[in-house]
């Protein structure tokens, strides 16, 4: 801490160590609040490990809580025609698939061509378009010089309207308006109602003269059809050609129309995805164990942590209990009786043998343990509910970084303040000690003028 002060050098009095001497000691108390400081910043940024401990097994935890979670089946298909993924769900089996039509959109091309993009087709009026499902019509309204591009782009501007537009070049100079269905399926057909006036017009196949163009298979390039296929003989149809409830548990994706091919999907249980996910939520439970571990060993050697606080022993303790808890309600009641136990030093392990052996013997009473009969209950509810109380807005993690945050908060004012006071009282003392010097280098001086004169007497 620099000086302002120069003093004379006559003295033998050194001000400038005395001045740091004092201030060095009444800076005691301040160093003394710094240091609390930075244990408690030190144990606020171990609250926010903490925290990012608890998110880790929270969602490992969400994960089995959910009904259905540990009951994961794999699928595979015997051909590239029908492309398989596999969800959640309890029944395996074998499926023999024929694939006899894909599901398509309508598509919908003008009778009339035009020369060039730019090509005025409206001055005025109106096109409809009615979507054969049911819904509310989306009518395109003109109201002034439209070329072909631009009514492409006013009926694509409507998100909601059941077909989209393209302007496609059927030979040099020559370009058609096409329209197709926004999705797949019957039940997303459309029809063409044309009011538009000015221009070139637009017009379409009216095969039966009714004035509405798409309400007949030989009004449409290509009309809208569902996707068909049997499933073990059974016939199925589908809007789309991605269907997720025709075989239980399993999506199938319908690439290629086959009549005379038959497509073997199989549907089995899938016990490693099931353990790879008791297994991340062991490792995040061993994990945040591990940290609640090393905090105690810190605590104890007089390093600042959060070992001795009583959230963290807290959580440690409930969690070690929420582990081996009795949850009732089914034949299974305990984590243990599915393999989830503890080694010698006390980490968290899973018996694999035991798990597949329980998944195989009951797995609707393994995934009630899990879960409960209908989700969000049974041991991983538990485990839910239990960290939820720490993570959520308010919970005892908030509560706890915020004591910390307005202890810190509190003994910033506190510096602040102190740093002002020594600030003063150092400039006080720079004034004193510099008036001592002063009045100390004039007695010098003046015991020096007598010296000489009491010389001089002496040559009398």
């Amino acid at each position: 801490m620099g000086s302002p002060i120069t003093f004379s050098g006559f003295n033998s009095i050194d001000f400038n160590m005395i001045l740091n001497a004092v201030m060095a000691q009444e800076r005691t108390p301040i160093n003394r609040l710094e240091t609390q400081k930075d244990t408690l910043e030190t144990q606020n940024g171990a609250f926010g490990t903490l925290a990012a401990k608890l998110a880790s097994l929270e969602t490992a935890v969400d994960s089995l809580k959910e009904k259905n979670s540990l009951l994961v089946l794999s699928a595979t298909s015997s051909d590239a025609g029908v492309g398989v993924s596999a969800t959640n769900g309890s029944v395996t089996g074998t499926y023999d698939i024929v694939v006899t039509e894909l599901a398509k959109a309508q598509t919908t091309s003008s009778l009339t061509t035009f020369a060039s993009l730019s090509t005025e087709v409206a001055t005025g009026g109106t096109l409809t378009l009615t979507p054969a499902g049911g819904g509310a019509a989306t009518i395109i309204t003109v109201s002034g010089s439209t070329t072909l591009e631009e009514l492409a782009d006013a009926i694509n501007a409507e998100d909601d309207g059941p077909a989209s537009a393209s302007v496609v070049q059927t030979s040099p100079g020559k370009y058609k308006l096409v329209l197709s269905g926004r999705d797949t399926g019957t039940t997303n057909a459309f029809t063409i109602a044309s009011a538009l006036t000015g221009g070139t017009g637009v017009g379409f196949i009216d095969t039966d003269g009714d004035l509405v163009s798409g309400d007949s298979a030989a009004d449409n390039s290509q009309q809208a059809i569902n996707a068909a296929f049997t499933v073990n003989g059974v016939a199925v149809s589908s809007a789309t050609n991605t269907v997720s409830d025709a075989v239980a548990g399993v999506t199938l994706s319908l690439t290629r129309k086959d009549p005379a091919t038959t497509v073997t999907v199989k549907v089995d249980r899938d016990t490693d995805k099931s353990k790879a996910l008791i297994n991340k939520f062991i490792s995040a439970y061993n994990d945040l164990q591990t940290f609640a571990k090393d905090q105690g060993t810190a605590a104890i050697a007089g390093r600042p942590s959060i070992g001795r606080d009583p959230l963290m022993r807290g959580l440690r303790d409930a969690l070690r209990s929420a582990s081996m808890a009795a949850y009732p309600g089914g034949s299974m009641t305990r984590l243990a009786e599915i393999g989830v136990g503890f080694d010698r030093a006390g980490k968290m392990i899973l018996d694999a043998e035991v798990f597949d052996d329980a998944v195989t013997t009951s797995s609707a009473d393994v995934q009630a343990l899990i879960s409960g009969a209908s989700g969000g209950g049974g041991a991983f509810g538990g485990f839910g509910t239990l960290v939820e109380d720490y993570t959520k807005s308010g919970g005892l993690m908030w509560s706890a970084r915020r004591r910390i945050d307005t202890q810190v908060s509190g003994i910033e004012r506190r510096l602040d303040s102190m740093e002002s006071q020594l600030a003063i009282r150092k400039a006080s003392l720079q004034r004193e000690y510099m008036a001592a010097d002063m009045a100390m280098t004039r007695m010098k001086s003046q015991s020096a003028s007598l010296s000489s004169v009491s010389s001089g007497y002496r040559l009398f």
